[in-house]
């Protein structure tokens, strides 16, 4: 949403600098020139001013200067994490004054018990009361929201399953029902989909026309190489867990293990011409068409093969979370070179880390840093 209103904002600066100048003929230089450096400039003074803004807040607060005081209620082990995430981050600019429990012994100062929430808020004024109980009731939460709000400080909950959620969290709401997303991404959001797949089609689309007499030269290649069929198509699995047809030149000669094993630096299945195309990559180009059609997308988790999902899903914890947006044709895993004979969970960790932190830059960076890396591509071959 931020991107969006961001580039709303500088395309009406970008407009608006275009009818001022063309409204005044004293400049020397060509309008579109000049609104363009008028452009440039009111983009790099938003960066910078956000910046420092951002930098100037970090100092301040970690320098405790900005505290806002937080009281918590309860001493639950969710109260004790919470205190612990602030001890770690001063610069959040929160200071814990302390709490209010029914236990007689806490690990944060104790002010008095719940049933002292009235009068502990009206002495000490906090600016935020947090709710971290073990186990409340309905009148006794029903209670603390109650003094909260009849006071003007706003609360907050820590829920009791807060140790199941081990990434980004969104509240949504279903009618009047507030719902958890244990597992919040960016690519959740619509307008940031559409801005990937709009990405995909004109990257894929320019990449197809440019790489177009390659792929030619290596048809032939493949054809005149060894018997079969020019393409492979072999099924992996897609977002949502769906199967799909990946495509690539063949680079083996026809066998019986294409769908259970992967393949070795000197694996005997590879002909000369497919061992050239796999070092340089030419092999995996037919795979623009799968980002084209919408099966995959230029950036993501590297698509597997069913059966070693069913294999990996068993063994490497989160695994099939990579499975929440579309597989790539490269990714974070690959340009750090964690692919083929190389650390599973390396590369989920990897995988998992660009899925919750997905950025159009991030996006463009990898692309970028991709063609740098094609070129060491460690195999490996298993039944």
């Amino acid at each position: 949403i931020k991107l969006l209103k961001t580039t709303i904002a500088q395309v009406i600066s970008y407009v608006i600098a275009i009818l001022f100048i063309t409204a005044s003929a004293s400049f020397n230089v060509p309008y579109y020139a000049f609104a363009s450096i008028c452009y440039g400039a009111s983009l790099v003074l938003i960066l910078v001013k956000r910046i420092i803004t951002t930098k100037l807040v970090h100092i301040f607060r970690t320098r405790r200067s900005n505290d806002r005081e937080i009281l918590i209620v309860g001493a639950s082990d969710g109260a004790k994490a919470y205190a612990e995430q602030l001890s770690k981050n001063l610069h959040f600019g929160y200071n814990i004054i302390g709490c209010v429990c029914d236990e007689e012994e806490s690990d944060i100062k104790r002010l008095g018990s719940i049933s002292d929430l009235d009068a502990v808020i009206k002495e000490y004024n906090p600016f935020e009361v947090v709710i971290a109980l073990d186990n409340a009731n309905k009148d006794t939460m029903q209670s603390i929201l109650e003094i909260c709000d009849s006071n003007g400080v706003r609360a907050l909950i820590v829920p009791i399953t807060y140790m199941y959620f081990k990434s980004k969290c969104q509240v949504d709401m279903i009618g009047e029902l507030p719902i958890i997303n244990t597992r919040s991404i960016p690519l959740d959001n619509v307008a940031y989909a559409a801005l990937k797949r709009l990405m995909d089609i004109v990257i894929s689309f320019i990449m197809i026309t440019v790489t177009l007499p390659v792929m030619i030269v290596a048809a032939i290649g493949v054809k005149l190489s060894s018997r079969g069929p020019v393409i492979f198509k072999q099924k992996r699995v897609g977002k949502n867990n769906k199967i799909f047809t990946m495509y690539k030149f063949r680079s083996m000669r026809v066998n019986d293990m294409s769908d259970t094993a992967w393949t070795t630096d000197n694996d005997p299945r590879k002909t000369r011409f497919g061992t050239f195309m796999r070092k340089t990559g030419i092999d995996e180009l037919p795979q623009l068409f799968n980002v084209l059609f919408g099966t995959m997308s230029i950036i993501g988790p590297r698509p597997e093969i069913p059966a070693f999902v069913e294999k990996y899903s068993k063994t490497v914890p989160l695994y099939r979370v990579k499975h929440q947006v579309k597989p790539g044709m490269t990714g974070l895993a690959q340009i750090y070179g964690f692919r083929g004979d190389t650390s599973i969970e390396k590369r989920i960790e990897l995988d998992i880390q660009y899925i919750e932190n997905w950025s159009l830059f991030n996006d463009v960076k990898i692309l970028l840093v991709t063609p740098f890396k094609m070129f060491n591509r460690n195999e490996k071959y298993e039944k």
